[in-house]
């Protein structure tokens, strides 16, 4: 299983609003359209074909892998990243 970050620019609230629901059942939001998932290398596929229909052409959607050996390396104030 590898972390990614995955994030988003999505015009159409219906479309934002889906795409969030998919990326919730991979993982977390961190942010708005900012969302920590797991996936398996066979799982992006998946991945492309669930989220891709609900993107415009001037929509933005990325997916960084996150190196998983450092994921305690974050570092955050203000607020608990953990609620």
């Amino acid at each position: 299983m590898s972390l990614h970050l995955a994030s988003y620019d999505i015009t159409r609230d219906s479309s934002r609003q889906a795409v969030a629901r998919i990326l919730l059942r991979y993982g977390r939001r961190v942010q708005d359209s900012v969302f920590e998932i797991d996936l398996e290398p066979e799982d992006l596929g998946e991945l492309k074909r669930e989220v891709g229909p609900w993107l415009s052409p001037t929509d933005l959607f990325d997916l960084f892998p996150i190196d998983t050996r450092r994921v305690h390396s974050r570092v955050s104030w203000q607020r608990d990243p953990n609620p």
